[in-house]
């Protein structure tokens, strides 16, 4: 028995019309295979007698898509954010509506192809209804004639499969020019957009101009040109190089200190603190403007050398400022913060004013304007309106068209309630005038009883001075001794000498009382008694010392004290900002007067009158009760109806 050769060469040249490869076994008609290709037949070579041949046909090339599908349009439309005048214009890649129409034209070509490529295949079946003409799994058919038909079928498997590839192949290129980008797109995705924002602003030429989009860099706010669509590289290469933005990348390497907070900072002062906030030279020029107007620095402060020496070691990134620069950022600092307490007063509700005159030493009359109020949050609030200096005369008219115009400029001028003013006569003018403005522009909503309130400190200032008046004599040989001992350092160190050898502790030193200042005569009292037995001795030692006070003052002056220190006490409690005061009005008053009333009852004639003399004055502002003051008194839990 011979071996089975295979060979290729025979079966392809059967396959072409060459000389049959000879049988080796029979055929056998049944059923076709179910991998088998119903276009390809197998024959028995006994019956292949005079067969076409057939002729391959090689797929078409791929189409290509016309030049017309890379067509340029430009479109123009005006995007939400811009302006009237400012137009931006993209590039569109690809005409929609031509290749629409050229990919309807394509797909019928295809099928044409396709239905061309059906009726081909049908002239290559012999027997394509005799549905028996097939293959059998146990045909005893030789090995070469299958290997020759197998070779057959997979060049033409092949062939289909190159058709289809290349068809596949067209189809994703037309769908990948279908998603393909528009230039708007691939600008909006460029890196240069995390690190910029597109802004409208004036032209640096004509700053009333319409505005013009802008490029702004989020790092150094510096504004380039940009148009709609247009290239970034100039936006790409500014970021890379940027300083401020590589400084806060080097800041991140660097180990961060920690950040404790002041140990005499408000909770309410909004400071940056930590090394977490990083550094930025326009924060710390604000923070420089805040410090120079509330602790009354010079601007060329920030021109010293050594303050330029020390903030460069606290951070080397400082730069220097100069005293033009940090006065124009204090005014902007202070725009900014009147515009913030403007928007704070448009939801408050009512609005309580106290304001006062003085004269400062060049001779020049300065107004202050205070605004007290309570907060969203239920905390009491007080703003300085106004600082201004107010031309003579002083008189009431002046003084209320300064402080209507202040109330106009703020719009609060329906949330007035009360204004505290002094006791001066032109005070009562400036309350008649300004009362004649609020309801003329508020009409009956407007309350003028309890408008004006008398200032408690300085009626209890008057009240101290009518009675202090009648000791001027007593008062006298003590104020001279102050003013002898301060006009020479060698009788002061004198005279401490003499407090050391009679062990007497060096305290506070001897305190000069003014005369405007009606606290300041108790202050001189009570740093003088202490005192008592060294001047004693030091009137011994100079013979040019002639004003010690005598024992019936020293015992008058202990007489005195206790009910000028109330006094002081309810001063300093009426003074406070912290804190309402309406509350403890009338506790405060009513211990004012029980301490007269025993003044005027005391042995002692000079107490006496000088009991009488403040009485009278308290009546003549306190002897009507404020019902004001009655119902804030009410409604502290503490007091209720107790002084009622």
């Amino acid at each position: 028995m011979e071996p089975k050769q295979p060979n290729k060469e025979k079966a392809l040249s059967s396959l072409y019309g060459g000389v049959p490869a000879p049988a080796k076994g029979k055929m056998a008609r049944g059923k076709p295979r179910s991998n088998a290709n119903p276009s390809i037949v197998l024959v028995d070579p006994k019956d292949k007698v005079a067969q076409p041949t057939p002729v391959t046909r090689h797929p078409p090339p791929p189409r290509r898509l016309p030049a017309k599908h890379f067509k340029r349009a430009t479109v123009v439309h005006k995007p939400a954010y811009a302006s009237p005048s400012v137009s931006v214009v993209s590039e569109l890649s690809i005409d929609e509506e031509e290749m629409d129409d050229d990919e309807d034209e394509n797909q019928q070509l295809d099928e044409d192809e396709e239905n061309q490529q059906l009726d081909e295949d049908e002239i290559y079946s012999p027997n394509d209804e005799d549905d028996d003409n097939s293959f059998d799994h146990n045909d005893t058919m030789s090995e070469d004639d299958v290997l020759g038909h197998h070779q057959n079928n997979e060049v033409e498997q092949a062939t289909m499969d190159i058709s289809s590839g290349e068809d596949s192949a067209s189809a994703k290129s037309k769908k990948k020019q279908r998603k393909e980008k528009s230039p708007k797109e691939c600008i909006e995705n460029s890196p240069a957009w995390e690190h910029f924002e597109k802004v409208m602003v004036h032209p640096r030429d004509d700053p009333n101009g319409a505005k013009v989009l802008k490029a702004k860099c989020n790092h150094c706010n510096k504004l380039y040109a940009y148009a709609q669509g247009s290239s970034t590289s100039t936006l790409n290469r500014h970021w890379k190089k940027c300083k401020h933005r590589l400084n806060k990348l080097e800041r991140v390497k660097i180990q961060r200190r920690l950040g404790f907070k002041p140990i005499n900072a408000s909770a309410n002062t909004n400071i940056p603190v930590g090394g977490d906030v990083g550094f930025e030279q326009a924060i710390i020029k604000e923070l420089i403007a805040k410090m120079i107007m509330v602790h009354e620095y010079s601007f060329r402060m920030v021109e010293h050398e050594w303050f330029n020496i020390v903030m460069k070691y606290l951070n080397p990134l400082y730069q220097s400022i100069g005293r033009k620069a940090i006065g124009a950022e204090c005014m902007r600092v202070y725009k900014k913060a009147k515009e913030m307490l403007k928007l704070e007063l448009k939801d408050v509700e009512y609005i309580s004013l106290t304001t006062d005159l003085w004269t400062s030493n060049q001779t020049l009359s300065y107004m202050c304007v205070v605004a007290h109020y309570i907060d969203a949050d239920w905390r009491m609030q007080t703003r300085v309106l106004a600082f201004m200096e107010l031309d003579p005369p002083h008189s009431g008219h002046v003084i209320a068209d300064a402080l209507w115009e202040c109330v106009t400029e703020w719009k609060i001028e329906n949330k007035v309630m009360s204004i505290t003013l002094d006791n001066a006569s032109n005070n009562d003018v400036a309350v008649r005038d300004l009362k004649a403005k609020f309801k003329f522009r508020r009409g009956a909503k407007f309350e003028d009883m309890y408008f004006h309130v008398r200032c408690c400190a300085h009626i209890i200032n008057l009240v101290v001075q009518d009675g202090t008046a009648c000791m001027n004599t007593l008062a006298s040989n003590l104020r001279e001794t102050v003013k002898y001992f301060k006009k020479s350092v060698g009788r002061m160190h004198k005279f401490v000498e003499i407090c050391r050898g009679l062990d007497l502790r060096v305290g506070a030193h001897l305190a000069l009382d003014v005369c405007t200042r009606w606290s300041s005569t108790y202050k001189m009292i009570a740093t003088g008694l202490p005192y008592k037995e060294a001047l004693k001795d030091y009137a011994v030692s100079d013979a040019n010392y002639k004003w010690e006070p005598t024992s019936e003052e020293w015992k008058l002056f202990e007489l005195i004290k206790p009910m000028l220190f109330s006094l002081s006490q309810v001063t300093t409690a009426f003074s406070a900002q912290a804190y309402p005061t309406a509350n403890i009005f009338y506790p405060h008053i009513v211990s004012i007067k029980i301490a007269l009333v025993k003044a005027m009852k005391h042995k002692n004639a000079t107490y006496k009158q000088m009991g009488e003399a403040m009485m009278d004055k308290f009546n003549k502002y306190w002897a009507e009760t404020n019902n004001v003051m009655v119902l804030a008194t009410i409604l502290d839990p503490r007091y209720k109806l107790l002084y009622v």
